[in-house]
């Protein structure tokens, strides 16, 4: 899903450290408010209007979603149930 050739990165890497170095400059709960005006924008200036962009806007949407939630919350949520112990 988010993976590109090592050689691809070094270029975004210097946006995404800029990105953060403002954001973490302004309050943190600015912080969502801020992402979504960003994200929209990037998408909105790839992203040409017809029906089958917005599905594959949705579409990539949701799978960063999806893979946020397989690479880091569902590890943090096992942690979790390992220090507290399961629900059932």
């Amino acid at each position: 899903m988010p993976y590109i050739k090592p050689e691809r990165r070094p270029p975004l890497d210097r946006i995404v450290d800029e990105v953060v170095d403002v954001l973490t400059g302004t309050p943190s709960q600015e912080w969502d408010g801020q992402l979504n005006y960003l994200i929209t924008r990037i998408l909105k200036k790839l992203y040409e209007p017809s029906y089958l962009n917005y599905e594959r806007v949705m579409g990539l949407l949701s799978c960063i979603q999806h893979e946020f939630y397989r690479r880091f919350i569902a590890s943090y949520e096992d942690r979790k149930i390992v220090e507290y112990g399961d629900i059932c």
